[in-house]
């Protein structure tokens, strides 16, 4: 006894370790939706659907009026669901092959003259079971999509894929900039560096509001000075966004530690003046 509480044995391991869950339809769809009526007793109890062109999502939504009649039946019908699904019928002969059947005790049945309607979504025909409920949105990927249409599978072309630069202050300037050396182990892997409060106008878009400020690679460093950059223009975007003056923010990164990939720089490294950037990038090419 432990804790004041008996010791239990422990529980027998599982067979074959975990198990993944059983392959069964889609329950969300953002495609239009194919639906017919379920009843017990005269009662409509829900309506069962199928996505019209995804044959793979199919479901089940309870009339939330019909209390625990709903309930019950949505666990008959997502029974008969799985069974369809486990012998590969598509989605929307699961739901038809039930027309006309004998009516369950507790799942109901769909009448033999009941007429297939079609909705605009799921979202519509949740709305028509249950006038006002909340609706789950489902998963980000439905039907094998994002929401903007991009397919999940990048098999099926995702694209060229591109990095868009954050908010930040403006990369390039014509007057005199402060930087420091970025070092890790002894050696430099680039310079961060800021234009100093009297610059002149900048050249290109001005996304610092007339402040520049950017990490400039070594070119003896190779890949490494590559590397090294993401982790400080990220820093840059952040002091951007709190709206820190650009030689300020490359101040405050006096003594930051090193990072194993982007270096660090030291507390007591000395603040280096260039009378332009181009200078400051002949010094990163030496």
């Amino acid at each position: 006894m432990s804790d004041g509480f008996p010791d239990l044995p422990q529980a027998p391991p599982i067979d074959g370790g975990p198990r993944p869950p059983a392959a069964a339809y889609e329950r969300f769809t953002r495609q239009a939706v194919l639906y017919l009526p379920v009843v017990r007793r005269g009662e409509l109890l829900g309506h069962l659907w199928a996505a019209e062109s995804n044959p793979k999502a199919a479901g089940f939504i309870r009339r939330i009026a019909a209390q625990a009649a709903g309930a019950e039946a949505a666990d008959v019908w997502g029974r008969r669901l799985d069974d369809a699904h486990g012998r590969g019928v598509a989605a929307p002969d699961a739901i038809r092959r039930w027309a006309g059947a004998a009516e369950d005790p507790v799942g109901g049945a769909i009448p033999a003259d009941a007429r297939e309607h079609r909705a605009a979504n799921l979202a519509a025909l949740h709305e028509l079971t249950n006038p006002g409920a909340p609706v789950t949105p489902g998963p980000l990927v439905q039907d094998g999509l994002y929401p903007d249409g991009t397919p999940a599978d990048r098999s099926q072309d995702w694209g060229p894929l591109v990095s868009v630069r954050p908010p930040s202050y403006a990369q390039r300037t014509t007057g005199p900039v402060l930087f420091f050396p970025v070092t890790r182990d002894g050696a430099v892997l680039g310079y961060v560096w800021a234009s100093l409060p009297e610059d002149g106008p900048q050249e290109g878009p001005q996304e610092g509001a007339g402040e520049a400020a950017s990490y400039l690679r070594r070119t003896a460093a190779g890949r490494d000075g590559e590397i090294a950059a993401g982790l400080w223009e990220a820093r840059l975007a952040h002091a951007f966004g709190e709206g820190v003056p650009a030689a300020e923010a490359v101040r405050r990164m006096r003594g930051t530690p090193e990072d194993r990939l982007a270096g660090g720089i030291a507390a007591d490294a000395q603040e280096g003046r260039a009378s332009t950037l181009d200078e400051l990038d002949r010094l990163a090419r030496a």
